[in-house]
C-alpha cells in the first residue's frame, strides 16, 4: 500500500539508527554536515552509513551556508540524492548549486507568518525541488524540537513538493496530518532519546504510527 505521505528521518549518525530507518523503508534519510550541530557527521562516518542504503530510501545531505569545496567533497564521497540547504542561501545560490553539482535541491524555510511564507515560496519554488517548512531558527537551523503555527499552512500550495518539519513527534503527527495534510513530513528530535542521539525504537514506533494513519 502506498503511503499517504512521505517520511524523512533527519540527523542520523550511527549504523543502528540508519539500519532502523532503512528497515522501515522511509522515503528519505538526512545526514547533517554542519559542525555546530549535535547531529553532525564526518565524511568518513557518512560513507560508512550510506553503504547500508537500499534502493528505496533517498539520501539527503544537509548543509548550512556550505562552500563549494564541502559540497564537492560530499558529492564525490556520499553521492547524495539531494542537497538540503538549511541556512541563509539565496535563490541565486540555490540555483548555482543545483546547476553546478547536478543534484536536486531541498531548501529549508523558517515559517514566521503567512506573508513571509508566501514571499519566501515565490523566491524559492523555481530554484529548488522540495521546500521544507520549519520553525524559525533560534540557536540551530533546524532540529530544535519546536513547532510553529501550522494554521499558517492552510491552503498552502507551492509549485513544488513540500515537507512539514519542526517539533513533530509520535504524539502530534496525527494532529499535523489532520490539519494541513502535508505531502511529506520531516522528523529529527522527535525520534531522539537525547539531543542528537536517535533511538531506533522511537524511529520504528514513529514510522509505524505514520503508516497506520487512516484519516
Amino acid at each position: 500500500m502506498k503511503n499517504l505521505f512521505e517520511i524523512k528521518i533527519c540527523g542520523i549518525k550511527d549504523q543502528v539508527s540508519m539500519s532502523a530507518a532503512l528497515n522501515c523503508k522511509v522515503d528519505y534519510i538526512g545526514l547533517v554536515f554542519y559542525q555546530k550541530s549535535p547531529r553532525n557527521v564526518s565524511i568518513s562516518l557518512a560513507k560508512s552509513l550510506v553503504k547500508l542504503k537500499n534502493n528505496i530510501t533517498k539520501i539527503v545531505a544537509l548543509t548550512v551556508n556550505a562552500d563549494n569545496d564541502l559540497l564537492l567533497n560530499i558529492k564525490q564521497n556520499i553521492f547524495p540524492d539531494y542537497f538540503q540547504l538549511h541556512g541563509d542561501e539565496t535563490p541565486k545560490r540555490c540555483e548555482e548549486i543545483r546547476s553546478k553539482f547536478k543534484i536536486p535541491i531541498i531548501k529549508g524555510i523558517g515559517v514566521k507568518d503567512k506573508k513571509s511564507l508566501n514571499n519566501a515560496t515565490k523566491l524559492y519554488d523555481n530554484v529548488c525541488d522540495i521546500i521544507i517548512l520549519d520553525a524559525p531558527s533560534t540557536m540551530l537551523p533546524g532540529g530544535n524540537g519546536k513547532k510553529f503555527d501550522w494554521g499558517i499552512l492552510k491552503d498552502y500550495n507551492p509549485k513544488v513538493k513540500w515537507m512539514l518539519a519542526g517539533g513533530l513527534n509520535i504524539n502530534n503527527i496525527y494532529e499535523a496530518i489532520n490539519l494541513i495534510n502535508p505531502p511529506a513530513i520531516d522528523v529529527s528530535s522527535g525520534v531522539e532519546k537525547s539531543k542528537g542521539i536517535k533511538d531506533p525504537k522511537l524511529i520504528l514506533n514513529f514510522v509505524e504510527k505514520c503508516k497506520n494513519y487512516n484519516g
